[in-house]
């Protein structure tokens, strides 16, 4: 009997609570998973199946060998009507004990042994207790015969390691178990010593040996229906494949994969066909038309099978077959991994070649489906129907199908997805955005049983509302929304700044915009997205207009964005620096409300060592907030390294670079004309030789910097100020200064 599944839909999301998802690029694998197996059940006699759906049915998927113990232990119950526990049998049959079941066979010799005599840790267990009492020397003897086969019929417990054959002790075995076989008279346990004997030749790779032993001992057993016959069966079919014979192994596997929940998966695992002519003797070998769908079942499962084909041939021979279902199912996540959203979500997820062409074709299977009608579950495959329809973009025809099969299923679960489907087509469908729009989605993406029980609708929707705000011109609300804040940070426009801070507006928010904010920002976003605006004036080099904006943010959130000490100087940059802790620090406000006191007293008084002295610090203040110093952060969320050697390389001066953590580019502060212009008034002012000196040093460092930026570093290189030193200033104690720390200055004197 072959499972039952339906499609259902649930919805796409961007990964964490709230609004928030991931700000960094999209994953290339990146794509929606709607459909859910669950929606029909779980059909433990086709359990392989359901491998193919992830973690879905992880909780109800047993182990083989979990599974292969328990209906074991559960046959020897049965067959010892209920003489014991199960608990008692399982320990006397797979628990570490064969010196005690040795001590059991030694009682069980003497004719006055009696259940006192048994060892202390067996008194208690009925299984042994009734061993001894019914004199059960044919089961306890090959019991004891199994543990001994045991070692050398397992996988070893290291899946890496090598076990070597211990031959000549297998074939002892061999030969004990074929000398005891045909003097055993109950013909259950002849079927267990077979069973351990065609198990032996197989381990010992004696495949012919293994058909041998098959044809010579199950002709001489008549035992009652059995687990066992598919266990051997299942050796009989390995040894087949292994000689070649694999039309009579897929065949034999086929059978088994009906027929043995334990032995289920590794049939399921082990069939295989490799030529037409193999698949059509195994065809040959079918009584039926349902083991020949089982047949094609099998091999559509194969990663080559053309799996619409193998559809088709399933339902010509067996049109109510379950499989088909499940067949379908995987066919329909596969589509909707490709197609769903494919217009918005273009860049993100490349489809597989042909895939327009694959849901064309299984619509045509579904269509005739539905329209014959012999499936065995109906409300599937007009499920199937819509969800195609609506992967195909023909909305209104999904919406018809799935409204005619509302009317008519009585299943929970099916209305529970036609509900969810509404919303996802009314998604799918969204052209233009509004406020009505938002506000509806916001109040979908912030129902808690929304987000339990659709953890992905969340993703649809911010997707197709990127899209269309896109589409519409509002593109600093989409970069927010696939995004978020800190890639806007890391290179932001002052367009989109100002886009962002119309959102902020509390006026005109609405309690989408309030959420993105506050989800996709964070509880202060009006402070943020103004210091963003300030930060952007002073990479510009208007700090002053900084300053105003600056003056929006309430005092107490100023100390959230850094304290700076930019009045430190250095010969030689170092970005990884750390001012002394008795140097002044400023927040942003008080740093550049500063520059502007030492502007204003330069500006007004007639002394010059002072306004060369406030000149100069207005210079080296604006030159360490720049990229080639330590006070980078002041106006820059992110800075690379690699960034000054690509400026130099470009063919065009740019400031802007790719970078994996910045989907929409880093922005670097490389301008240089603000502190050379200052130190260019320092120099004028300068009431000494040394002043005039150290102000022309640093001038030359915003020319040799903005050269490299600039990208031209295979032109002639602007040596101005160096010359000005070399030529001028070669008499101070500054220059020898220079001479000794500034490799450079030491070059450029002695070429």
């Amino acid at each position: 009997m072959l499972y039952r599944v339906v499609v259902c839909l649930v919805l796409g999301v961007l990964a964490s609570g709230g609004l928030r998802g991931s700000c960094g690029p999209a994953p290339s694998s990146y794509a929606y998973r709607f459909l859910n197996p669950r929606v029909v059940g779980y059909d433990t006699e086709l359990a392989p199946f359901f491998l193919h759906f992830g973690e879905v049915y992880r909780d109800r998927l047993t182990q083989p060998a979990n599974l292969q113990r328990t209906l074991n232990i559960a046959e020897w119950h049965e067959r010892f009507c209920d003489q014991a526990e199960v608990g008692e049998i399982d320990a006397i049959v797979y628990d570490n004990n064969l010196n005690l079941l040795q001590q059991l066979q030694r009682l069980l010799a003497e004719p006055e042994a009696r259940l006192a005599d048994l060892p202390p840790a067996l008194q208690a267990n009925g299984f042994a207790r009734h061993l001894l009492e019914a004199r059960c020397t044919e089961v306890l003897d090959y019991l004891l015969f199994a543990k001994r086969c045991e070692p050398f019929v397992t996988a070893a417990a290291d899946a890496f390691e090598q076990r070597t054959l211990n031959r000549p002790e297998m074939e002892a075995l061999l030969e004990e178990g074929l000398e005891v076989f045909p003097r055993t008279e109950s013909h259950y346990v002849r079927l267990r010593y077979a069973y351990q004997l065609i198990r032996l030749a197989h381990y010992l790779r004696a495949y012919d040996y293994v058909l041998e032993l098959y044809d010579y001992l199950m002709p001489k057993i008549g035992a009652d229906p059995s687990l066992i016959y598919d266990w051997i069966e299942g050796h009989r079919a390995g040894a087949l494949q292994s000689l070649g014979r694999i039309a009579e192994s897929a065949y034999l596997f086929s059978r088994i994969f009906e027929r043995s929940p334990s032995r289920r998966e590794s049939a399921y695992l082990s069939f295989r066909i490799q030529t037409d002519e193999q698949w059509r003797q195994a065809l040959l070998l079918c009584q039926n038309d349902h083991e020949r769908a089982m047949l094609h079942v099998l091999r559509a499962h194969n990663g080559r099978a053309v799996v619409l084909e193998e559809m088709r041939d399933i339902y010509a021979y067996e049109p109510a077959n379950r499989s088909l279902e499940l067949l379908t199912m995987r066919e329909l996540q596969d589509l909707e991994r490709d197609l769903l959203g494919a217009n918005f979500r273009a860049g993100r997820y490349q489809p597989r070649p042909g895939a327009a062409e694959r849901l064309i074709e299984l619509q045509t299977f579904v269509n005739r489906v539905v329209d014959e009608r012999k499936s065995n579950d109906p409300d599937f495959w007009l499920l199937a129907r819509g969800v195609l329809e609506m992967l195909a973009g023909d909305y209104f025809f999904a919406e018809e199908t799935f409204a005619k099969l509302g009317g008519r299923t009585e299943n929970d679960t099916i209305r529970q997805q036609l509900a969810i489907l509404g919303d996802v087509i009314d998604v799918l469908e969204l052209s233009r955005v509004t406020d009505s729009t938002e506000l509806r989605y916001y109040d979908l993406l912030t129902d808690p049983e929304m987000q339990a029980a659709y953890p992905d609708f969340r993703r649809l929707v911010n997707d197709k509302l990127e899209a269309a705000y896109r589409r519409n011109g509002r593109t600093a609300k989409a970069d927010l929304l696939r995004y978020g804040f800190d890639a806007i940070r890391k290179n932001p426009s002052i367009d989109a700044l100002r886009e962002l801070e119309r959102m902020a507006d509390s006026l005109n928010r609405n309690r989408f915009d309030r959420a993105l904010l506050r989800d996709r920002i964070g509880p202060h976003a009006a402070a943020d997205i103004n210091h963003l605006i300030a930060n952007d004036y002073v990479q510009r080099g208007q700090w002053k207009t900084a300053i105003e904006i600056y003056r929006r943010i309430p005092v107490d959130q100023l100390e959230r964005y850094g304290r700076f000490a930019p009045f430190v100087r250095q010969l030689d940059d170092r970005v990884n620096f750390t001012p002394a802790a008795d140097q002044a620090t400023y927040n942003k406000l008080q740093l550049l409300e500063r520059l502007d006191e030492l502007e204003e007293q330069a500006d007004r008084t007639t002394n010059d060592t002072i306004a060369a002295r406030n000149y100069f610090n207005i210079g080296l203040a604006l030159y360490n907030l720049s990229y080639f110093s330590y006070n980078w952060r002041f106006a820059d969320a992110f800075r690379s390294g690699t960034s000054a050697v690509r400026a130099a390389a470009a063919r065009t001066p740019t400031r802007t670079f790719s970078h994996p953590s910045a989907p929409l580019g880093n922005q670097e502060n490389f301008a240089m004309d603000q502190p050379r212009y200052y130190f260019e008034r320092a120099l004028r002012r300068a009431p000494d030789r040394e002043a005039a000196a150290l102000a022309a040093y640093y001038a030359a460092k915003t020319e040799r910097n903005e050269h490299y930026a600039l990208g031209r570093p295979g032109g002639a290189r602007p040596f101005s100020y160096f010359r000005l030193l070399r030529d001028s200033y070669a008499d101070t104690d500054f220059y020898d200064e220079l001479i000794a720390e500034c490799r450079t200055f030491a070059w450029f004197v002695g070429r």
